[in-house]
C-alpha cells in the first residue's frame, strides 16, 4: 500500500473534530473563569469600560461615596458631560462691554491692560447681567469659565453665545462633588441645603449637581487662573477652603461677603493665611457689589503696588 505522503492534510471529518475539542477546551476555561476577572478587562479606550467598572454616577451625591477632586473618573466624566465649549456664534448681548458694579475696573487696575488671561466666574447669572468677566473675554481676548448652578439661568448663559466655557453646576462646598438643594430666585438663587432630599416637593427649589473648582480646572488642562470671580450668594468662604491652593496660581479675587453666615473679618483672615492681601473693598450704595478684591503676594507685593501707584500719580 502506498503510503501518504508527508504534510497531508487531514481529511475534513478529522478537522471538524479537531476544531469540537478546540471550542470545548475553550469554552470549560471561559466558564472556570472568575466572573470578577471578566469584569475587570481592560477597555480601550476606557470610555468604553463606563458601564462595567469606572461609572460614578452613584458617587455624584457625594452621600455614597466621595470622590477625590483629581479622580480622573470624575475629570473624564465633567469633561464629556457638564461642560459645554466657547460658543462660534455672533454675542447676543444687550449692554456695553463692562457691566460689572467696579469689581472688573478693581482687577484692571491691579493688573493693567493684561491680555489673554483665564478668568472663572461663579454666579454668572445670565451671562451678561452684572457681569465681572465679559470686559476681559471682549476686550483683552481673555479665555474663561462661567459658571451657574440655576438651570434656567444656566440656559439664557448659553443664548448669549460667550467665548468662553460654561458649565449648569454649582461649585462644591465640600472638597468632593456632591448634590444640594438649589433656591431659584435669578440673582438672588442660592444652596438652600447641603443634602438632597428628593421628597421635597417645594416650588422653585431643585436638585442641582455640585462640582470642586479644581476638578473643573483639570478637566480644562488649566493650572493658572488670573482672575476669580465668586458670588454664590453666602456659600464663598465654604467654596474657598475646597480649593488645593498649593496646585492652582490664583492670582486675583473678587469674592462677594455681604450674605454668608461668616464675618468680613474671617473672610479677610483665611484669605491671608493663603498669602493674598486685600487691595479694596468694592460696594455701591445701592447694595450691589458687597466684594473684597484679592491679590496673590507671589503675583504683586501690597508694597510694590503701592510704590507703583505713587510713581503714577
Amino acid at each position: 500500500m502506498q503510503e501518504a505522503p508527508y504534510g497531508k492534510r487531514c481529511p475534513r471529518p478529522t478537522l471538524r473534530v479537531c476544531l469540537l475539542c478546540l471550542g470545548s477546551i475553550i469554552l470549560v476555561g471561559i466558564l472556570k473563569t472568575p466572573l470578577d476577572s471578566l469584569w475587570s478587562i481592560d477597555c480601550s479606550p476606557p470610555l468604553a469600560c463606563d458601564q462595567i467598572s469606572s461609572d460614578i454616577s452613584d458617587a455624584m451625591s457625594g452621600r455614597k461615596e466621595r470622590l477625590k477632586q483629581d479622580d480622573p473618573r470624575l475629570i473624564e466624566k465633567i469633561r464629556t458631560q457638564y461642560l459645554d465649549p466657547p460658543s462660534l456664534q455672533p454675542y447676543q448681548l444687550t449692554v456695553g462691554d463692562d457691566p460689572s458694579q467696579g469689581q472688573s475696573s478693581a482687577i484692571r487696575k491691579i493688573m493693567g491692560e493684561f491680555r489673554d488671561g483665564f478668568f472663572v466666574e461663579c454666579g454668572a447669572l445670565d451671562g451678561e447681567t452684572r457681569s465681572n468677566s465679559l470686559v476681559f473675554e471682549k476686550t483683552l481676548g481673555w479665555r474663561g469659565l462661567l459658571i451657574e448652578g440655576d438651570p434656567k439661568n444656566y440656559e439664557l448663559v448659553r443664548k448669549k453665545n460667550r467665548k468662553a466655557w460654561t458649565v449648569g453646576a454649582c461649585l462644591s462646598t465640600k472638597p468632593y462633588p456632591h448634590s444640594v438643594m438649589f433656591e431659584q430666585q435669578f440673582n438672588l438663587g442660592k444652596i438652600s441645603s447641603n443634602d438632597v432630599d428628593f421628597t421635597l416637593n417645594m416650588t422653585g427649589v431643585i436638585a442641582v449637581q455640585c462640582l470642586p473648582l479644581y476638578s473643573l480646572l483639570l478637566a480644562l488642562n488649566v493650572t493658572t487662573v488670573h482672575y476669580f470671580s465668586l458670588d454664590v450668594e453666602g456659600f464663598e468662604l465654604e467654596v474657598l477652603k475646597t480649593i488645593p491652593w498649593d496646585k492652582i496660581d490664583i492670582q486675583t479675587l473678587s469674592v462677594e461677603y455681604i450674605h454668608g453666615s461668616w464675618s468680613k473679618l474671617e473672610l479677610k483672615h483665611y484669605m491671608k493665611q493663603r498669602n493674598y492681601w486685600s487691595y479694596n473693598e468694592v460696594a455701591l450704595p445701592e447694595g450691589w457689589g458687597n466684594d473684597f478684591i484679592f491679590v496673590k503676594n507671589t503675583y504683586k507685593k501690597k508694597i510694590d503696588y503701592l510704590k507703583s501707584s505713587l510713581r503714577l500719580e
